[in-house]
């Protein structure tokens, strides 16, 4: 997964000796690109949107179209 953080004070990042090291200033700017290296707690988009209740109120919601309505559509697929 890679999530791109595009403004944020190196301070708020790496301890002190870090920052004397890479000759950053505390309250300097930077952007920061996080890529993990392994994939064992990545979730997937979809179980993202679950999480994040973003479609919750499509429970609520009524069906639009039923497994015959899908069948009859596709018959042609079906055969």
């Amino acid at each position: 997964m890679r999530t791109t953080i595009d403004r944020i004070e190196a301070g708020r990042l790496l301890p002190q000796e870090d920052l004397r090291r890479l000759g950053l200033a505390p309250r300097r700017m930077v952007r920061v690109i996080l890529e993990t290296v392994d994939e064992d707690d990545e979730m997937s988009v979809t179980e993202m949107n679950a999480r994040g209740g973003a479609f919750a109120h499509l429970a609520d919601e009524p069906d639009v179209y039923s497994d015959s309505d899908l069948i009859r559509h596709n018959e042609d697929f079906v055969r």
